[in-house]
């Protein structure tokens, strides 16, 4: 049995009714930490850690402890119920740990108490699961640990499709198009590409910065304030949130897009970028970069806007079977096999 520990999300709860519904793969379990709605009335193979932890405290550590006793494989989604899995280090090691990303630059330089036992706790766990090996690496070198990397694109919204991609030719375009940033993370760096693109403002009919992501409220009106300055009327604020038809269907509009993330942030925007045959420059310094890189993807460092300016055709045709390798829904169920079959 592999026994998925995880707080149900945007990510995770799609996941589940997937890997049930219709991969319909054998040998799962869900404990969830929260408490059930209606949603999950008819949920087969779900059990709850309930909230508030405390007021239930013996059923939800003998729940936990049952199942975690039981489980062949653990799966440990981000950081759901650490302090439980410290309590009892022995199911560390058929644990594995799903790596989103930005959790392991949170542990740098913090060292509450929590960020201790986190740590601790990651340090302990055999296996990681992610699409990037970089995070894999990473987390060992930060934790100095020795952890077996598995390879899955991790959940669904890092699954792309190819039937929309279409590179365009956009060196003979009169104004482009230009999106910058995913969210309101200062990690997104926008003034550093506002001073990359401002000497080709001439070749930009407007720029769009999507900012209904995140809660950093000063440094979105911050941001805001400087793209008009630089800008005017041809910066454009994306403040409100759109489903994940209609964010495809307007960033497929898109020329050009700059990341300038100094992590790995915004996979899943990226992912679906290259599936539509978009250009794409990112930080190199990133395991995002690098990883896509190592694996054959076309994208660009950065740094080639200042040398060649914004109008130029960039080879994207490989990015299309790289797709298809890594990130198809054929991918993405056998990897979640394999998974279940190593447990």
């Amino acid at each position: 049995m592999t026994l998925h520990v995880a707080i149900p999300d945007k990510f995770t709860r799609p996941f589940y009714h997937y890997l049930t519904s219709e991969l319909k793969l054998e040998g799962q379990q869900f404990l969830f930490l929260g408490n059930p709605t209606q949603e999950w009335a008819n949920a087969q193979n779900v059990q709850w850690i309930q909230t508030p932890i405390k007021s239930q405290l013996f059923q939800n550590l003998n729940r936990f402890l049952s199942l975690t006793r039981k489980a062949n494989r653990i799966v440990l989604h981000g950081d759901a119920l650490i302090v439980f899995f410290a309590l009892f280090p022995w199911i560390l090691k058929k644990t594995a740990w799903v790596i989103y990303g930005q959790e392991l630059y949170g542990l740098q330089g913090n060292h509450s108490f929590f960020t201790r036992l986190r740590k601790w706790v990651y340090r302990q766990v055999g296996y990681h699961i992610t699409h990037i090996e970089g995070d894999s690496k990473l987390a060992n070198q930060m934790l100095k640990s020795n952890a077996k990397w598995l390879y899955s694109p991790m959940y669904l919204s890092n699954v792309t499709t190819v039937s929309d991609f279409k590179p365009e030719e956009i060196a003979s375009k009169s104004g482009l198009k230009i999106m910058v940033g995913n969210s309101t993370d200062p990690a997104n760096n926008h003034q550093n590409i506002f001073e990359m693109i401002l000497p080709y403002k001439d070749q930009i009919d407007q720029i769009y910065c999507p900012l209904s992501y995140g809660s950093y409220e000063d440094y979105k009106k911050k941001i805001t304030a400087i793209g008009k300055d630089y800008f005017a009327e041809k910066f454009v604020v994306i403040d409100q949130f759109m489903d994940f038809e209609t964010y495809k269907k307007f960033i497929n509009q898109m020329d050009v897009v700059i990341f300038d993330h100094h992590r790995q942030e915004a996979m899943g925007v990226t992912l679906t970028l290259l599936s539509l045959g978009k250009i794409i420059y990112m930080n190199p310094d990133t395991t995002s970069y690098e990883s896509l890189i190592h694996r054959g993807f076309q994208v660009f460092d950065n740094q080639l806007i200042a040398q060649h300016g914004l109008k130029v055709n960039r080879e994207v045709t490989h990015n299309k079977a790289c797709l298809e390798k890594y990130y198809s829904h054929e991918v993405f169920n056998q990897s979640w096999k394999q998974i279940s079959q190593q447990s």
